[in-house]
C-alpha cells in the first residue's frame, strides 16, 4: 500500500530499488497511474534487464508530470494531466522536457515516444475505471472512459502536427551528416590477436595461482572474441545463462560430431523474442571449460550468467568490456570498434558479394533483425555508397561516355581516372630511383664536414647517378634548415608511417619557395619515408 492505494509488489521489490533517489523518482513512485503503467510493462517484458527500461519510462512520465504541474496548478497526478482539456498543456510540457528551442528538439526521440506511453496510460486508466479500481476518480467509469478516449483521439490526430513531424525532421537531419565509422580490418585483427594473447596468459596464471584478476581477464576476453565472431548485440551475449552452456556436453551422433568439430552452436533470445544463434570456435570452447573450472571460487552461486560479474548477481556490462579492450589493443581507431559498428561492418561487407534475396534473408535472421532493418540500418551508409558508386555514373555522364557501359552494373564499371593513375605510376617508378639516389647521398651528407673542400669538384661538375635512361638527377645535399622544415611539416605523417602525397609536398614547396627551390616533391616524399623507416 502507498498513500492508501495498492501498488504492485513486484514493482516495489524489483523496480523501485533500481531508481535514482531524487525528486523525479519520488513523484513517479507516488503516482498510482505511473506505477500501474510500469507494473504492466514488466509483466509484458519478463527478462530482468527490462527492469531498467521500466524505471526509465516511469521517470519520463514523472518529468512530464512535473512540467505540467508548473504550467497548470490544478493538476495533481498523471490522471488529471490526461484529461483532454489539458492537451495543450501536455504539448507545451513535452516541448519543455524534450528541450525544444528555435525549432529544434535536443531530445527528439523522447518527444516522439512519449505519445505512445501516454496512450497506454489512458488505456490503463480506462481499464481500472471499468473494473471500479480506486485510482482517484471523481467521475463515473463511463465519464472517465469518454474523457480518456477523447485524449487518445487527440494524441492520434494532433500529436504529429504539434510534436512528431518536427522531432522526426530533427532526428533525420542529425543522421544526414553523422560521420559513420566502420572498423578497420587491421584493427580487428589487432584486437583478435591481443585477446588471444591475453587469454592464453590468463589461463597460465589461473593454473598457477588462481587469481580473481586473471579469471576476470579470461572471462572478458572470451566475451570479446564471441562478439568479434558472431557480431551479436552485447546485451544478448552477456545474458547467456549457464544452462545454455550445458549444451556443450550433450551426447551427439557421429555425423554431428564431424559437423561440430570446428564450431558449436547454441540459440539465445534476441531482440523482440527472436531466437538467434551463437557460434563457439574450438579455442573459445577450451577456454570456457577452464572458466567453468574456476567459476565456483570467484562467482556467487546465485549468479546464473556465464559471463557473470564477480561482485554481483548480474552479468558483466558487455559494451564497456568491448570498449576497454578496443583501446588496450592499440587499435588506430578504437571508437569504431563497437557492437553496432561491428554489425554494420558485417552487413556492409556482404554488399561486396552477389547475394540473393534468400541469402540476405538468412543473414538477417542470423543477425536477429528483419531484411528491412538489414538494408535500411546496417548496410553501407548512403554517404559512402553515393560517393563510391553513384559518382561513377555522374562522371561518365559528365564526360559523355555513359553509352559505352550500357547494360553493365555499377560494380563492373572501372573508371580510368588518368591523372591519379599516372601520378601513382610516376610516383612508384620514380620512388625506386629516388631511394637509390638517397642511399648514395646520405653517407656524403653525414661526412661532408670531414671532407677537404679543396678536393671537391666545381659546382658545374657535380657527380650524377643514372638509375635508368629516363631517370637522371643531380645529387643535391639537404641542408639542416630544409630537413627541419620538412620534418616539422610532415610530423604527423612520420608518426603514422604514412608517405605524403604529391599535392601535400607541393603545398609545402609553395610555403617555402626559396628554401626548397632545389627539391622536387619526390625528394620530399622520399625524405619522409627514409625518416620513418630509419634509413639513416
Amino acid at each position: 500500500m502507498l498513500n492508501g492505494l495498492k501498488i504492485d509488489q513486484e514493482l516495489i521489490n524489483s523496480v523501485f530499488p533500481k531508481m535514482r533517489n531524487d525528486e523525479v523518482s519520488t513523484i513517479a513512485q507516488k503516482d498510482v497511474l505511473i506505477c500501474a503503467f510500469a507494473a504492466r510493462y514488466i509483466k509484458l517484458h519478463r527478462e530482468k534487464h527490462f527492469i531498467n527500461v521500466a524505471s526509465r519510462k516511469m521517470r519520463e512520465l514523472a518529468k512530464l508530470l512535473i512540467e505540467m504541474k508548473k504550467i497548470e496548478s490544478k493538476i495533481t497526478c498523471l490522471l488529471d494531466a490526461l484529461y483532454p482539456k489539458y492537451f495543450d498543456c501536455m504539448i507545451l510540457a513535452t516541448k519543455m522536457v524534450a528541450r525544444f528551442n528555435n525549432g529544434v528538439y535536443e531530445s527528439p526521440t523522447y518527444a516522439m515516444n512519449i505519445a505512445t506511453t501516454l496512450t497506454q496510460c489512458c488505456d490503463i486508466a480506462i481499464v481500472r475505471a471499468l473494473k471500479r479500481k480506486e485510482i482517484g476518480f471523481n467521475l463515473t467509469a463511463s465519464e472517465v472512459e469518454a474523457e480518456l478516449k477523447s485524449t487518445i483521439q487527440l494524441i492520434k490526430t494532433q500529436w504529429r502536427f504539434e510534436i512528431s513531424s518536427q522531432a522526426l525532421n530533427n532526428l533525420n537531419i542529425n543522421k544526414w551528416n553523422k560521420v559513420t565509422l566502420i572498423p578497420l580490418a587491421g584493427d580487428l585483427k589487432l584486437l583478435k590477436d591481443y585477446l588471444i594473447k591475453k587469454a592464453e596468459k590468463a589461463v597460465t596464471s589461473l593454473q598457477n595461482c588462481n587469481d580473481i584478476k586473471q579469471y576476470q581477464i579470461l572471462l572478458e576476453t572470451i566475451f570479446c572474441r564471441l562478439m568479434l565472431l558472431n557480431r551479436r548485440r552485447p546485451g544478448e551475449l552477456q545474458r547467456i545463462t549457464l544452462d545454455k552452456n550445458e549444451e556443450f556436453s550433450e551426447v551427439v551422433s557421429p555425423s554431428e560430431k564431424i559437423l561440430l568439430k570446428k564450431f558449436r552452436r547454441i540459440v539465445i533470445r534476441g531482440k523482440r523474442g527472436r531466437g538467434v544463434p551463437v557460434l563457439f570456435s574450438t579455442d573459445v570452447q577450451e577456454h570456457i571449460d577452464i572458466l567453468l573450472k574456476y567459476r565456483s571460487i570467484h562467482i556467487q552461486q546465485q549468479n546464473i550468467y556465464l559471463f557473470g560479474n564477480s561482485k554481483t548477481s548480474e552479468p558483466i556490462c558487455g559494451y564497456k568490456v568491448l570498449n576497454k579492450y578496443a583501446k588496450l589493443c592499440g587499435a588506430k581507431n578504437p571508437d569504431a570498434i563497437t557492437a553496432t559498428k561491428l554489425r554494420k561492418h558485417l552487413a556492409t561487407l556482404t554488399q561486396l558479394f552477389s547475394m540473393t534475396d534468400s541469402d540476405i534473408e538468412q543473414l538477417a535472421t542470423f543477425m536477429g533483425h528483419t531484411v528491412g532493418v538489414h538494408r535500411g540500418s546496417y548496410r553501407l551508409p548512403d554517404d559512402v555508397y553515393q560517393t563510391a558508386k553513384i559518382s561513377k555514373l555522374l562522371l561518365l555522364m559528365e564526360e559523355g561516355k555513359a553509352g559505352q557501359y550500357k547494360g553493365k552494373p555499377l560494380n563492373e564499371i572501372d573508371l580510368n581516372l588518368e591523372e591519379d593513375l599516372l601520378e601513382e605510376i610516376k610516383s612508384t617508378e620514380a620512388n625506386n630511383c629516388e631511394q637509390e639516389l638517397e642511399e648514395l647521398l646520405l653517407p656524403e651528407e653525414n661526412e661532408i664536414e670531414n671532407i677537404d673542400k679543396s678536393n671537391l669538384p666545381p659546382a658545374s661538375t657535380k657527380p650524377t647517378v643514372s638509375c635508368t635512361k629516363k631517370c637522371k638527377r643531380q645529387l643535391v645535399s639537404w641542408t639542416e634548415e630544409q630537413r627541419r622544415i620538412v620534418k616539422s611539416f610532415f610530423a604527423t605523417h612520420i608518426k603514422n608511417r604514412k608517405p605524403p602525397k604529391r599535392h601535400e609536398c607541393e603545398k609545402l614547396k609553395e610555403e617555402y619557395v626559396d628554401l626548397l627551390l632545389n627539391k622536387d616533391w619526390l625528394k620530399i616524399k622520399v625524405l619522409i619515408q627514409n625518416e620513418y623507416t630509419k634509413r639513416k
